[in-house]
């Protein structure tokens, strides 16, 4: 009998003409194929997307090599639209749904009864009643016990059976909410124009090249274009309903935007997101100012896609939100917005003076930083002299560091005689640490801080002169 591999996007790749026994399962089953009742043998998600040849083809061989006779019938033509398939695959998903629920009311049916055939047989022992032992009760009592425990075991069991198939239930019922989602279907629009991006390309190289893929990238191009096609009407369609879409020209430096529950700062409006204030020590607070995740004179950020911004509020509005002791809610952020629009805000920003940029007088004589190799537990130290562009200076040279005899610095730059003789040698050449802490060089080969000169000492000032004055005459007292 012949084997026939058939694909096509209607109904994925499926495998025909076994029977069971054949051995015939056993074979393709190392190459990915699955077996159900209601579908056969097929590979598990290859309805609507393109064969998978290799998958395919190993399968066929292995087929062959065992005796069998196999054919490949392979259909890439597909005319529905992408919301035909979309419909397709909802179907399929209330279906899942309704068939996931039922399990699940059958499996905490189960459990219940077990649950209670477990109670009924306990009631022998509800007054406390011991198993005696020797006694002719004891036989019964023990057989009772495991009927006991095994009953509450299955019960067990059957209610997480009934969790589990719930889960999957709700999954399968908020499926097309999840996939209707207008700002999940902005974050996969930008993936798959990121994918469109790529076949191009491909398809472009594939023509230059003479490589037999060309057709193969025409219909991936095709199958994308479809797709982003329908998910760009789901999101006009939520833009028509009232969804605000969020962008650049909807924020401005200063702005408070809410992500994930939390109000925070804009630090910077970028093309594809924004840079908010962030500081990991007090997260999660309810206003995270840009005040909040400065540290030694840098501000630290972190990056928020514009699909995960729910509501924007105007600095000038959030200082009197918290002057008055009170977090704005959305509504109220956004009728701030509205009287404060961003347009408006960077046109206030753009008109205020800008400081003028001082000019740098760094002498370059002087060396900007120290870089520090030395191993845990090492008993050397090389102290190298850096410039601004982070090489080492051609007026300084490394230093080699040394620990007394039978000591080791266990703890590299951390090490208290590490860091005075370090402090030492600074010192000698009239040099400082600055404020910042060791950091990990680039390379992850050292340790790197900041130096600076010492402060040049104030003059004292002379002691005035102690003036001796007499003591005031006793006068008498009145009376």
């Amino acid at each position: 009998m012949t084997i026939e591999i058939e694909h096509t996007r209607a109904d994925g790749t499926i495998l025909h003409g076994s029977v069971k026994g054949d051995g015939v399962y056993e074979i393709v089953k190392q190459h990915g194929f699955r077996h159900s009742r209601h579908v056969g043998i097929y590979i598990r998600g290859s309805r609507d997307k393109e064969a998978q040849h290799w998958q395919i083809n190993r399968a066929a061989d292995a087929l062959r090599a065992a005796g069998h006779e196999v054919r490949i019938d392979i259909n890439e033509d597909d005319d529905r639209s992408f919301a035909e398939i979309e419909g397709a695959r909802e179907e399929r998903a209330e279906d899942r749904a309704e068939r996931f629920s039922d399990r699940a009311g059958r499996a905490a049916a189960a459990s219940d009864a077990r649950r209670g055939a477990a109670h009924d047989i306990s009631r022998r022992f509800e007054f406390g009643q011991p198993i005696l032992e020797g006694h002719h009760s004891e036989r019964r009592a023990r057989h009772d016990q495991e009927r006991m425990h095994n009953n509450m075991r299955k019960s067990i069991e059957e209610d997480k059976k009934a969790g589990y198939w719930a889960g999957r239930a709700e999954a399968a019922e908020s499926y097309k909410q999840h996939r209707n989602d207008p700002y999940r279907t902005l974050r996969r629009l930008e993936t798959l124009r990121a994918d469109l991006r790529q076949q191009e390309r491909h398809h472009a190289e594939a023509i230059e090249k003479g490589y037999d893929s060309v057709d193969r990238h025409a219909r991936l191009i095709r199958d994308i274009r479809k797709e982003i096609g329908h998910w760009e009407e789901v999101v006009e369609k939520a833009e028509a309903e009232g969804v605000k879409v969020w962008g650049p020209d909807d924020f401005a430096p200063g702005d408070y935007v809410v992500c994930l529950g939390s109000w925070y700062q804009v630090a910077r409006v970028n093309p594809k997101t924004l840079s908010v204030a962030w500081n990991l020590r007090l997260a999660p607070k309810q206003v995270m100012t840009l005040e909040d995740a400065t540290e030694r004179g840098r501000v630290w950020t972190h990056p928020v896609d514009y699909t995960k911004v729910r509501a924007r509020c105007p600095e000038e509005a959030m200082v009197a939100f918290r002057a008055d002791g009170k977090v704005p809610g959305t509504k109220a952020a956004r009728a701030a917005s509205e009287e404060q629009p961003a347009s408006a805000v960077r046109e206030a920003q753009a008109a205020k003076p800008k400081p003028k940029a001082t000019k740098s007088t760094s002498d370059p004589k002087l060396a900007k930083r120290v870089y520090v190799t030395c191993p845990l537990g090492g008993a050397k130290a090389t102290l190298t002299w850096w410039n601004g562009n982070s090489r080492p200076h051609k007026d300084f040279e490394p230093v080699t560091i040394t620990a007394e005899e039978g000591a080791k610095f266990h703890r590299s730059v951390w090490s208290r005689p590490l860091q005075d003789e370090i402090a030492r040698i600074l010192d000698e050449r009239g040099y400082v640490c600055g404020e910042d802490d060791w950091t990990v060089s680039r390379d992850r080969s050292g340790f790197v801080r900041t130096i600076q000169p010492k402060p040049e000492a104030a003059p004292e000032e002379p002691a005035e002169p102690a003036v001796e004055t007499a003591a005031a005459p006793l006068l008498p007292l009145a009376g």
